[in-house]
């Protein structure tokens, strides 16, 4: 029931441990935004502090590359070159929201504490943005993934859904092999992180499981990758399994919040509020807390009818972000399926 009316010391009820309590809280894991947290600082490092607010614009900057089809054949005195040029990239953010309240007395007849019932508020308020995020961040590298795909061997590019395709009855097995080999052929050489469907990430552990003692040794192939699960990741039209493919350290998100929240003012039992913030201990981020309290009748929330409502919000600002490339509709990321 609502409100906490069915744990009343009344009831003589006893409280639900943790461990009996884990399959309500449970969550999908977030593998995407994990990724993206630990290149957080590899785009503006001081990406904090240069937001001064919502409404000021950041842009980053690196240095583009003079891309020419032949090089010279003879030394001349009359040469004559290009300038160097640079990229720029406006970062864009998207705030994540969420909130709850908490009544004074609300707990007063209660086996909860008040402490208990803040912290599990908070944690519910996480994960909900932390699911929010996920799908987000997803959704942001389907968008972005690349049109452009000069690989010619080991499959074939579909130039309409922008997809490199793999044969799995030919090349059954040897799937990460040629996405590796489509990663070489349009020169990306070295780790390359990859986000995979859950089809595909099953097919990652059993080929990785098959070794030298094997009839058939297909675990040499997943030497320089990071394969994460994404339950969240599909694709309608490749259903024997999908992955993204990116060049390791490509992929960054940056995460935000007011200076007030950072530094802390006001306070949250007032009518006028107070601003704060608070670590997510499973993603790391800091989210700021605004809170303000106002007199209500809480008598039909199992509260009181002189009561004090204190009402909460949690929220952050993150702005995913790919390492930029000066040709028309490329990116660092690959959407590789098997067919």
């Amino acid at each position: 029931m609502a409100n906490f009316s069915t744990s009343n010391l009344v009831k003589a009820q006893a409280l639900l441990n943790e461990r009996f309590q884990a399959p309500e809280l449970r969550e999908q894991q977030i593998p995407v935004l994990n990724l993206g947290r630990q290149n957080s600082e590899i785009i503006i490092p001081s990406h904090q502090t240069l937001r001064t607010r919502e409404d000021r614009a950041i842009e980053a900057y690196i240095i583009s590359r003079n891309k020419r089809t032949t090089t010279g054949s003879s030394r001349t005195y009359n040469h004559t070159g290009t300038i160097g040029d640079s990229i720029s990239v406006n970062l864009v953010w998207t705030s994540f929201v969420d909130k709850f309240k908490m009544s004074l007395k609300l707990l007063d007849n209660n086996m909860l504490e008040a402490n208990q019932v803040l912290a599990n508020q908070f944690e519910q308020c996480f994960q909900n943005i932390r699911n929010d995020v996920e799908q987000f961040l997803i959704t942001y590298l389907l968008s972005e993934k690349t049109q452009v795909n000069i690989a010619t061997k080991n499959g074939e590019w579909n130039d309409t859904d922008f997809v490199f395709e793999i044969e799995s009855t030919t090349e059954k097995g040897l799937f990460f092999e040629d996405a590796k080999s489509m990663m070489r052929q349009n020169y990306y050489n070295g780790l390359y992180d990859v986000i995979a469907d859950s089809t595909l990430y099953r097919n990652a552990r059993f080929y990785a499981a098959q070794g030298s003692s094997n009839a058939v040794n297909t675990a040499f192939q997943f030497s320089g990758m990071n394969i994460r699960e994404s339950i969240g990741l599909t694709d309608s039209d490749y259903t024997a399994g999908v992955g993204l493919f990116l060049p390791v350290n490509t992929f960054a998100v940056l995460d935000w919040i007011p200076r007030q929240n950072r530094q802390g003012l006001g306070n949250y039992n007032t009518y006028l509020g107070g601003y704060g913030s608070i670590i997510d201990p499973i993603s790391g981020m800091t989210f700021a807390v605004h809170g303000y309290s106002q007199r209500a009748d809480t008598s039909a929330t199992n509260g009181s009818r002189q009561d004090d409502v204190i009402e909460f919000e949690v929220s952050i600002d993150l702005s995913p972000n790919l390492a930029p490339l000066s040709t028309e509709d490329e990116t660092v990321v690959f959407e590789v399926a098997q067919v």
